[in-house]
C-alpha cells in the first residue's frame, strides 16, 4: 500500500488528512463539512444543498467571474474535475486529481476562501434556488434510479432523517430566506465540523495549509443532530410498500432490508454479501433471459449506510412488469439461499478478492475514490480512520459461517418495496 492516511488535528478541532506521494502523481484536495441532507431543519429539506450552491460562487478574494474562469481552466467545469457536492452526511468543496501540484494549491485556495468568507447575496440566493430546483427536476424526479432511492428511504423510515431528500423539496426550497441560510452556516460550518483532505504533499505541509486556512478560527463544537436514533433500525412486521406511476418505458423495483449503521461490526460482511448477490442475480435476471421483451440490463446491490441508518438495497428495471414480479421472487429465493446454504468457495473467493482489490486500488492509484472513503469515514464517526484502515483485517476473517449468520440476521421475511411503473 502506498501509504495509510495520516490524521492530524489543530488545537481548535479542525482535522486534516494527508497521504504523501513522492512520485507527484497525486494532487487532490478538498474541504469537508460534517453536515449533509440529514441536518436540514424541519420544513427546510434541501437547505444544506442550497448552502453548498451559495458558498461555491465567490469570496472576498475571488470574484464570481474569477471563480468561473478558474474552474474552467483548471477543473474543466462541473462535469469534469470539480467535486463540490453534498450527500446525506457530508458537504464537500474540492476537486479530482490534477496533473500539477501548483494547480492543486491554487484551486484549494479558491475552495478555502469560499468557506473563510461565506458570501451569501440576494442575487446568489435567487440564482441558486432556481438552479437547485432544476437540478431537483433533472436528477431528482426524472432520473428513475435516484427517485427509486429516495422513495426507498422515505418508505423505510418514519422519523429517521435519512429519509430526507438530498436535493430539496420544492415547497421547502421556495420559502428559504437569507436569515435561515446564514443561521445554518453559523451553526454547522464550525471548527469541529470541518476537515481538510490533501493527497500528495507531506504531512507537515498539509498541517501548515490547515493552519493557514482554518487555524485562526475560534473553536466551536458541532451541533447535536435533532434526532433520538429511535428509528435507526425499525421493527417491521409486514412488507412496507410504495408504488408510483411515471411516464416511462420500464418498470423499476427496489427492495430494502434494514441493517446496522456505518460503524457496525458486519460492514465488510454485508459488502461481500452484496457482491455475491449481485453476481447471482446478474446470471439469473440477465444471462438467464431469452425473451426479447423481458430481462434486465443491470442489477444493482448496495449497502446504503450512515451513522443513523443502514439499508441493504437491491434495484433493477425491466420493460416487462410481469418479469419484475418474477424478478422479485428470484431475489427473495437467492436471499433464502444465502441464509440456508453456505456460499460456494469459488464465489466467496471471487467476492473477497474483488472487494480487497477495490479497497487497495483506492489507496494505491485512485485518490478520487480514496478521498470519498475518507469523507464517508470522517462524517460517520470514524474521524481517526481506525475503522477504515482495519477494513482488510476484518475482510480476512470472513468465513462462510459468518456469511450465513449475517444473512439470517438481516434478510428477514419482511422488507421495504418500491415500484415505479409506467403510467
Amino acid at each position: 500500500m502506498r501509504n495509510e492516511i495520516k490524521v492530524g488535528i489543530l488545537p481548535n478541532g479542525v482535522r486534516f488528512y494527508s497521504q504523501y506521494d513522492w512520485s507527484g502523481s497525486s494532487n487532490l484536495a478538498g474541504i469537508g463539512i460534517k453536515a449533509g441532507a440529514i441536518h436540514a431543519p424541519p420544513g427546510y429539506t434541501g437547505l444544506p444543498h442550497l448552502v453548498e450552491h451559495l458558498l461555491a460562487r465567490e469570496s472576498l478574494k475571488y470574484t464570481l467571474g474569477e471563480v468561473d474562469l478558474a474552474f474552467e481552466k483548471f477543473l474543466g467545469g462541473p462535469d469534469d474535475d470539480i467535486n463540490i457536492r453534498i450527500d446525506r452526511v457530508s458537504t464537500h468543496f474540492g476537486f479530482g486529481n490534477l496533473l500539477r501540484r501548483k494547480d492543486m494549491f491554487f484551486c484549494l485556495d479558491v475552495m478555502a476562501y469560499f468557506l473563510r468568507d461565506k458570501i451569501v447575496t440576494t442575487e446568489g440566493i435567487d440564482v441558486e434556488k432556481a438552479a437547485v430546483l432544476n437540478e431537483y427536476c433533472l436528477r431528482g424526479t426524472d432520473v428513475m434510479p435516484v427517485l427509486l432511492d429516495d422513495l426507498l428511504h422515505q418508505t423505510a423510515y418514519a422519523t429517521n432523517p435519512a429519509r430526507l431528500r438530498i436535493d430539496c423539496e420544492k415547497e421547502h426550497l421556495e420559502k428559504m430566506q437569507r436569515s435561515k441560510i446564514t443561521n445554518f452556516i453559523k451553526k454547522h460550518y464550525v471548527t469541529d465540523n470541518i476537515f481538510l483532505i490533501v493527497f500528495g504533499p507531506k504531512f507537515e505541509e498539509v498541517k501548515e495549509l490547515a493552519k493557514m486556512y482554518f487555524g485562526d478560527w475560534s473553536q466551536k463544537s458541532r451541533p447535536q443532530l435533532d434526532y433520538d436514533h429511535s428509528d435507526d433500525f425499525p421493527t417491521i412486521t409486514s412488507v412496507k410498500s410504495c408504488e408510483v406511476e411515471r411516464k416511462i418505458s420500464q418498470c423499476h423495483l427496489a427492495l430494502g432490508f434494514y441493517t446496522e449503521n456505518y460503524m457496525g461490526k458486519n460492514t465488510e460482511i454485508l459488502t461481500v454479501l452484496a457482491r455475491i448477490l449481485a453476481f447471482r442475480l446478474r446470471h439469473r435476471l440477465r444471462d438467464g433471459n431469452r425473451n426479447f421483451n423481458e430481462g434486465v440490463y443491470r442489477v444493482n446491490v448496495d449497502v446504503s449506510k450512515s451513522f443513523v441508518h443502514g439499508l441493504f438495497c437491491i434495484t433493477f428495471a425491466s420493460t416487462s412488469e410481469e418479469f419484475v414480479k418474477k424478478g422479485e421472487d428470484i431475489v427473495l429465493e437467492e436471499l433464502r439461499k444465502l441464509k440456508e446454504v453456505p456460499v460456494d468457495n469459488r464465489q466467496l473467493d471471487a467476492a473477497l478478492y474483488r472487494t480487497d482489490t477495490v479497497y487497495l486500488e483506492a489507496f494505491r492509484k485512485n485518490p478520487d475514490i480514496l478521498a470519498e472513503m475518507v469523507i464517508e469515514a470522517a462524517c460517520n464517526g470514524d474521524e481517526d480512520l481506525t475503522h477504515l484502515h482495519s477494513f482488510r483485517e476484518r475482510l480476512g476473517k470472513i468465513t462462510r459461517k459468518k456469511l450465513l449468520s449475517v444473512a439470517n440476521k438481516y434478510f428477514t421475511p419482511n422488507y421495504i418495496k418500491v415500484i415505479i411503473r409506467p403510467a
